[in-house]
């Protein structure tokens, strides 16, 4: 965008923007005082609140009040960068399982040949988590994306973890779905097991097979459980 068509604020985020990645400055750090910012830019200090808030929006930085400004978690990721809030509901879950299914398998592929150990903690922990959870009759939901995104962590590579909020939203959405699909929580945790097995014993097709068999699951229970809804 031309900077004549920009308003000072913009142009001073931009110039935010562009210092956190010179200082390669990383999610929970500080950032510099608003007071710094205004010397250093030479603006206003209402050019750099107005430029902060602007960033915070945009879930590059979090405000902590009364603490100072933060690199926000998944830095300038937003809660729905694909704007699927907006997609037809009635195709959003499967057009989702579909997508995964053409990407997560070569993901976990990936998993297996480049999991660390503390990936493979962390991802058996997500399933202890998921069982505890379902035992107390609570929502497993969270646990199940955490170890999607685990999966995805263990692949070391920056993109494929930053394309996780899909699989989220999927997870959100499939779970709407299939939470009342007798045998659904069975068939997941049985899967993620599988899947984790292979990623551990470092089998890159056995867990690409897994992950296509879980997810071919996931969508037959969305399916069974959509026709019995409009039943």
């Amino acid at each position: 965008m031309d900077h004549h068509q920009m308003r000072l604020p913009e142009i001073v985020a931009q110039q935010i923007r562009s210092m956190i990645i010179e200082l390669q400055l990383n999610e929970g750090e500080k950032m510099p005082t608003e007071s710094a910012l205004t010397s250093h830019f030479k603006v206003s200090r209402s050019s750099v609140r107005e430029a902060v808030k602007l960033l915070e929006a945009e879930n590059v930085v979090e405000i902590r009040h009364g603490r100072g400004t933060y690199i926000a978690r998944k830095t300038g990721i937003g809660k729905d960068p694909l704007g699927l809030s907006f997609s037809n509901r009635e195709t959003l879950l499967p057009n989702l399982l579909e997508a995964r299914k053409l990407m997560e398998p070569g993901i976990a592929f990936l998993a297996a040949q480049r999991r660390t150990q503390a990936n493979l903690t962390a991802m058996l922990a997500s399933i202890n988590d998921m069982e505890a959870a379902h035992d107390r009759g609570e929502d497993y939901t969270a646990h199940d994306y955490r170890f999607h995104c685990i999966m995805a962590e263990c692949t070391q590579n920056d993109v494929l973890k930053r394309m996780l909020p899909l699989i989220c939203d999927s997870i959100h959405a499939g779970y709407m779905q299939t939470a009342r699909v007798k045998g659904s929580y069975q068939k997941a945790i049985h899967w993620h097991r599988q899947i984790y097995e292979a990623i551990l014993a470092q089998k890159p097709l056995e867990a690409e097979r897994a992950l296509t068999q879980h997810l071919s699951q996931t969508l037959i229970d969305a399916e069974h459980n959509a026709e019995g809804e409009t039943r």
